[in-house]
Order: C-alpha cells, then sequence, then structure tokens
C-alpha cells in the first residue's frame, strides 16, 4: 500500500497526482465507505476514481455518515 519511504508512482495515478499524504486520505476515507468487494481504493488509481467511490459510498450511507461525507466539503 503506501506505506514505505520510497515508492514510485505510476503517472496518472493518485499518489503520483496527489502525493503520499493526500492519496493516503483519499484511499483511507474510499475504504471507511466503500461497499464494494473489491473497490477502486487504490492509490495506483486515479484520484477521481477514488473519489467517485467516496462519493458513491458516502450516498449510501444514512444517519451517522463519517464527517467527509459532507456534500459541502466533499472528500479530502
Amino acid at each position: 500500500m503506501l506505506h514505505g519511504a520510497a515508492i514510485a508512482a505510476d503517472p496518472g495515478s493518485c499518489l503520483a497526482e496527489a502525493g503520499q499524504q493526500k492519496a493516503r486520505t483519499l484511499v483511507d476515507q474510499c475504504l471507511m465507505v466503500s461497499p464494494a468487494t473489491h473497490p477502486p481504493c487504490n492509490a495506483a488509481n486515479p484520484c477521481a476514481l477514488i473519489i467517485d467511490e467516496i462519493r458513491r459510498g458516502c450516498g449510501m450511507l444514512g444517519s451517522g455518515k463519517p464527517g467527509f461525507c459532507d456534500p459541502v466539503r466533499g472528500p479530502r
């Protein structure tokens, strides 16, 4: 995953696009809310794909959603 000091980021990946800290945050949020058996919550995927999965997962949750599901703020 994102553990380790030297991680090569593929062009087009969330890791390359957003950096390690932001990519890790998005992956963690995605894993918290995604109902998928094999979700796209991986820093090797584009950030847009991960964010779409976060929005989809947040949209399926009822009350008690994590704060990052706030539609005004969206995933961070």
